[in-house]
C-alpha cells in the first residue's frame, strides 16, 4: 500500500473516531430522594418546561418529547386538573440546530521531483570535470491545507424535577443532553438519557 494510501486510511478512520464521539456525551445526571417511593407516586402530570434561552416554544417541544419517556418509569400521566401525586417541571438548559463550519484539512499530496548528483566526466580535451546531472526521480508526499466544510449536530439540554404535591418535597431530579441529526432527534436521545439513567437510580436498591 502506497503512503498516500496509508495516510487517507489513518485519516478515514480518525474522522471516523471522531462520528464516533457523537454519542459518547457525558452520561445523565440524577438525583433520588431517599423518602421517594414508587409505590406512593402513581399519578403526575408534566405542568410544562421554560423555554431555551432565545428559543420560544422549545419548553413546550421538549417536555412533549419528554412526556413519552415517562411511561418507562410505569406513571399514570393525567391532566394537571385531576387529583394527582406529583408534578414534573423542567427546562431546556441548551438547544442548537445543525449548523456548518469551514475548517483547514491536511490532504496529502504526491509531488515528483528530480534527483541531481555530482560526477565526474572525461572533458573534451582530456581533462576530468565535475557536472551536475539528473540521476532518477523521488517521490515527496507533503501536506496541503485545503478548506473543507463540516456539519456539526443538534444539541438537546433538559433538566427536570418530581415534586410531591402532598408534601412538596422534591422526589427526583435529572439532567442530560445530547447529539442528533436534527433538534427532533437530539430532543429524542436526551429525554431518553434522562429517563434510563432516572430508572436504574429509582430501581435500584438503597
Amino acid at each position: 500500500m502506497s503512503t498516500i494510501a496509508n495516510r487517507r486510511l489513518a485519516l478515514g478512520m480518525g474522522l471516523l473516531g471522531l462520528a464516533g464521539l457523537w454519542g459518547c456525551a457525558t452520561p445523565a445526571v440524577v438525583f433520588i430522594s431517599p423518602d421517594y417511593s414508587a409505590q406512593q407516586i402513581k399519578r403526575v402530570t408534566v405542568l410544562g418546561f421554560s423555554d431555551a434561552p432565545g428559543q420560544q416554544g422549545s419548553g413546550t417541544m421538549i417536555a412533549d418529547v419528554f412526556e413519552k419517556y415517562l411511561f418507562n418509569l410505569h406513571y399514570d400521566i393525567i391532566d394537571s386538573n385531576q387529583p394527582h401525586d406529583a408534578e414534573i417541571t423542567g427546562s431546556v438548559s441548551e438547544l442548537t440546530d445543525t449548523s456548518e463550519q469551514t475548517v483547514l484539512v491536511d490532504v496529502p499530496q504526491e509531488v515528483t521531483e528530480p534527483v541531481y548528483q555530482d560526477v565526474t566526466v572525461q572533458g573534451r580535451r582530456g581533462g576530468l570535470r565535475t557536472v551536475t546531472e539528473q540521476t532518477g526521480n523521488q517521490t515527496v508526499v507533503t501536506d496541503q491545507s485545503v478548506p473543507e466544510t463540516e456539519t456539526l449536530p443538534a444539541r438537546v439540554g433538559l433538566s427536570v424535577r418530581m415534586v410531591s404535591v402532598k408534601t412538596g418535597e422534591l422526589l427526583w431530579s435529572g439532567s442530560g443532553s445530547e447529539d442528533g441529526m436534527d433538534i427532533s432527534s437530539a430532543a429524542e436521545a436526551a429525554a431518553s438519557k434522562v429517563i434510563d439513567a432516572l430508572q436504574k437510580a429509582i430501581e435500584k436498591p438503597h
